[in-house]
């Protein structure tokens, strides 16, 4: 076995604890993020269109910042890899398999969300049709028409 100096023993361990508080940053981004999807689950079954598109914005925020935790966690999976040789991390491999976990079920979750919103896309436009071919509101009233008196004599 090769021995390792204490620089380096030290070095190991600041890689490991860098790459576990990353995993544990990136484990609460995903709670968050299914947090959001069940609140978008409500507010497309319910909610208005500025409430979806907000649900929106907030997850795309999230989504761009579990991505932005995955880039740094790339390159420190290798170091990881080779520290924990002489480095003890079990929580380490627990969050990884946690996050697979959150990854698999925030899937899901976007899928029904998906087809809820479809389900609700292919109502309004339904709703929609049957507003085109509304036959009242396709006649125009004489008040309407441009061809009215637009004064009306007082004195008379």
């Amino acid at each position: 076995m090769i021995a390792i100096t204490p620089e380096e023993l030290k070095e190991r361990v600041a890689v490991v604890k860098r790459f576990r508080d990353l995993l544990r940053e990136q484990r609460e981004r995903f709670y968050s993020y299914l947090d959001i999807l069940d609140k978008q689950k409500t507010v497309i079954e319910i909610g208005s269109v500025e409430d979806i598109l907000s649900h929106i914005e907030i997850e795309e925020k999230i989504l761009s910042d579990i991505f932005s935790i995955q880039k740094v966690l790339v390159p420190l999976e290798p170091l990881y890899c080779t520290s924990i040789k002489t480095v003890k991390a079990p929580d380490v491999v627990e969050i990884q398999s946690a996050l697979e976990n959150l990854k698999t079920e925030a899937s899901l979750k976007v899928k029904q969300n998906r087809d809820i919103l479809k389900i609700r896309m292919d109502g309004l436009g339904e709703q929609l049709k049957i507003l085109r071919n509304n036959p009242y509101a396709r006649h125009s009233f004489r008040f309407m028409s441009g061809d009215n008196a637009s004064f009306v004599d007082m004195e008379g």
